[in-house]
C-alpha cells in the first residue's frame, strides 16, 4: 500500500473581510490536492486529469487575476493566473494540472505522481499556501479536515469541489 508523505507551509495572509483581494481577504487555501486521478473526478472534458481545490472560508469572492501557481517553488512564477479564476465566498475551485489549454482553470502541468509540491503567490511574489507530497496513491486525494483550517487526511473518496468530510480517514 502507498502512503502520502504530506507538508504543509502556509504563509500568513492580512485579515479583514469583504475584500476582493485573497491577499487582503485572508482566507485562500490548498485544500485538496489529488496527484493520480484514474477514475475519481472528470473535467468538463470527461478527463481524468491531477487537480488542486482552492478553498475560500471568507464572506466575499476571491479573483486570482495575476496569482501564480506552480509544482517548482524555485519558479514560483510558472503560471500567472489569468482573469476569470474566481473562488466563490466560502466556496471551492479546482484547478486541473494537465498541461492542456481547455480554459482558465487548467494549468500548464502536471502533478508527478512520485511526490512533489504544488503553490500559489500573490501578485507581488507572497507564498499565499504550498504543499509538498510524497508517492500518490490512484483515486486518493489529501484533504484538509475540517476544510480550510484542519490538517491533511487521506482521503479515499474524493470531494473534488466541494466540503471535505466522514469518507476522508485520518493520517496516521
Amino acid at each position: 500500500m502507498r502512503s502520502w508523505l504530506f507538508t504543509l507551509t502556509a504563509a500568513a495572509c492580512g485579515g479583514g473581510g469583504g475584500a476582493l483581494d485573497a491577499s487582503t481577504a485572508g482566507a485562500l487555501v490548498i485544500n485538496e490536492v489529488m496527484a493520480s486521478n484514474d477514475a475519481a473526478c472528470a473535467d468538463a472534458f470527461g478527463e481524468f486529469d491531477d487537480w488542486v481545490e482552492l478553498y475560500n472560508p471568507g464572506d466575499a469572492d476571491l479573483e486570482l487575476t495575476g496569482y501564480t501557481v506552480t509544482d517548482d517553488t524555485a519558479m514560483p512564477a510558472k503560471l500567472t493566473l489569468p482573469a476569470g479564476v474566481v473562488v466563490p465566498a466560502r466556496g471551492y475551485k479546482l484547478l486541473w494540472c494537465d498541461d492542456q489549454v481547455q480554459g482558465v482553470d487548467h494549468l500548464p502541468f502536471k502533478l508527478d505522481a512520485a511526490g512533489e509540491q504544488f503553490a500559489i503567490y500573490a501578485p507581488d511574489g507572497a507564498l499565499i499556501d504550498s504543499v509538498a507530497f510524497g508517492m500518490a496513491t490512484a483515486d486518493t486525494s489529501f484533504a484538509r479536515l475540517p476544510d480550510g483550517a484542519g490538517e491533511f487526511a487521506s482521503c479515499a473518496h474524493p470531494t473534488c469541489g466541494a466540503a471535505n468530510g466522514a469518507t476522508c480517514a485520518a493520517v496516521p
